[in-house]
């Protein structure tokens, strides 16, 4: 009886050693494979290739293209009035000037038009003052000097400001 007590012991030994093979062997072969590069996670996909198109655009007008000394305008509605700084903007644009971006301003209840200086383009500003008081009559300068200004000059429409722009 003593016998097959040892025998059991020793098959349940070899099971256990086969068993622990069998894992150890597993675990190197996916040690391996990551170690390869070839994991089973989720595969990174590759790049879309980029194609350049060619666009065949018409050439601007003369006289609609900015010069190096048009100041970069930023327009801002503060008036309240709906798409307003986006057709001044349009306006602006095929009016020669280098119109950056429009948007609303910080409030809706400025009451005059006001063109801010941000750069100390001095002449820039007087140029887009000279430009609305003539076709609009609208345009009050304003001096704020910025060390790393987003533009030029800002334009904030006020209630003051035409509905109708002349050209329109």
């Amino acid at each position: 009886m003593k016998r097959r007590a040892k025998r059991r012991k020793r098959k349940g030994g070899r099971g256990r050693a086969l068993i622990t093979l069998f894992l150890f062997l597993l675990i190197t072969l996916f040690g391996v494979s990551i170690f390869l590069g070839r994991g089973w996670g989720p595969r990174t996909p590759e790049a879309p290739k980029v194609r350049q198109a060619s666009l065949d655009l018409p050439a601007p007008e003369p006289d609609i293209v900015p010069d190096a000394a048009s100041p970069t305008l930023v327009i801002k509605n503060g008036c309240g009035r709906a798409g307003l700084g986006a057709r001044v903007g349009h306006w602006m644009r095929h009016s020669g000037f280098d119109v950056f971006e429009t948007g609303n301003a910080d409030r809706a209840d400025y009451p005059k038009t006001l063109i801010v200086v941000r750069s100390g383009r001095d002449v820039a500003a007087g140029r887009i003052a000279s430009f609305l008081k003539a076709r609009l009559g609208v345009g009050e300068v304003v001096e704020q000097l910025a060390k790393a200004p987003e533009a030029d000059v800002i334009l904030i429409l006020g209630s003051d400001f035409p509905d109708s722009l002349p050209g329109r």
